[in-house]
């Protein structure tokens, strides 16, 4: 009983250092878009939500890396990691590699400048290795060093951004902000985690691109669920129009990070196949959503005028819709974190069927309004949260039928 109080306040203070330093980068994320959303024209921070949902849409790739490094090390605390660091540097230089040919097509579809693209789209390279970096600390729950990184990346990224802007408000600036300080963030990181000196020289991480690709692409499939929308705003809606979506997207981007802290820090425990885990995992995000739906729907007009000022005003009777649609990203995540964490990956083909269904509903039904397009992310991500929770407790139950036959 006291060894169980012990891992409950253990767990407790885990979620309270790791929701400390996360807090960091998603505050100094949130006040970087309003600084965008206050310096830059509507039409260019039409452009800015484009690039931060092409980024975010890549970001799974650190995120993968993360679950990976994490959930290896929760099966063999002994590993030194020293491979697990160089396998995050290779697939890091790999990634940006692969940003030099992809901001061609992307720079013409949104039309935003390639270099503009290359850095911001770059800056998920150096992103990869400080997400290997993070994942160490995850499984080995090295929480004040885990929430340490944290804070190192919400200075170096966003700072760098709002400096920018600052001296000179172009979409340039955001660029050499992201890829400069998320680099810098990363070299920090190193030396925040320790005892990782030459890691370069030791082997690489085996049967690594297998695992990686697996948890990548199902939370791929997330983001791009997550960030289709904004995209969609952009080429879909008048660039003024896509602004202000943009501002609305900031509201459920809140909703979808805040409560990130108890998945992480209770990531390791699902590893170990533990449903209550998950169970407290998605409670308290769901209890977190809850509250924040409701300030946003008594104070909506502060919560508008807070993140893009009061030319966003025709946001105000639907802000709280958008808090509705980041809870329930938030949710999903959550439920498929669990299954990341005992490597069943199957669920991300539902991600990708509401992924289709979202993009089609938007783009043939939900062309005219910004509510409709709010509306149909709700109805998609709703469905896909029933039915990811109906899967889970269907596993849960079958694991108990087969216990209880042994």
């Amino acid at each position: 009983m006291a060894s169980s109080t012990e891992e409950r306040k253990r767990l407790i203070q885990g979620v309270v250092v790791v929701g400390a330093g996360l807090a960091v980068p998603q505050v100094l994320a949130y006040i970087a878009s309003v600084v965008a959303a206050r310096l830059l024209i509507p039409a260019d921070f039409g452009a800015f939500g484009a690039m931060q949902g092409i980024t975010q849409i890549g970001t799974p790739i650190g995120l993968g890396i993360q679950a990976l490094a994490a959930r290896r090390l929760v099966k063999n605390s002994q590993n030194k990691h020293h491979d697990l660091l160089r396998f995050g540097l290779e697939i890091s230089i790999a990634v940006f590699l692969a940003t030099l040919i992809l901001s061609f097509p992307l720079s013409a579809i949104f039309h935003i400048d390639y270099f503009v693209l290359v850095l911001t789209i770059g800056a998920i390279a150096p992103f990869v290795f400080l997400s290997t970096q993070l994942g160490i600390a995850q499984g080995k729950e090295f929480y004040l060093k885990l929430a340490g990184i944290y804070i190192v990346f919400g200075i170096g990224r966003s700072i760098s951004a709002i400096v920018g802007l600052v001296i000179y408000p172009e979409l340039i600036s955001v660029g050499i902000g992201f890829f400069a300080g998320t680099a810098l963030s990363a070299i920090v990181a190193h030396f925040v985690l320790g005892n990782s000196k030459k890691f370069w020289q030791t082997n690489r991480a085996e049967n690594g691109i297998n695992e990686l690709f697996k948890a990548t692409q199902a939370l791929f499939a997330l983001y791009v669920l997550v960030n289709i929308d904004v995209l969609l705003a952009r080429i879909v809606l008048s660039q003024e129009e896509s602004g202000i979506y943009t501002v609305g997207m900031l509201v459920a981007k809140i909703a979808f990070f805040m409560p990130q802290a108890i998945t992480v820090v209770l990531f390791p425990k699902m590893g170990k196949n533990d449903s209550s885990a998950l169970r407290l995992a998605v409670i308290g995000t769901a209890f977190i959503g809850s509250i924040y739906v409701a300030i946003c729907y008594i104070g909506s007009e502060f919560v508008v005028n807070a993140i893009g000022g009061k030319g966003y005003s025709e946001l105000y009777s639907e802000v709280w819709l958008f808090a509705i649609e980041g809870s329930l990203f938030a949710i999903l995540q959550v439920l498929l974190y669990g299954r990341i964490a005992r490597e069943d990956t199957k669920v991300s083909i539902l991600l990708w069927v509401g992924s289709f269904i979202a993009a089609t509903s938007v783009w043939i039904i939900a062309i005219d309004t910004i509510a409709s397009v709010v509306y149909s992310l709700i109805a998609v991500t709703l469905v896909l949260v029933i039915i990811a929770a109906v899967t889970e407790l269907r596993h849960r139950a079958h694991e108990r039928s087969d216990s209880s036959h042994t």
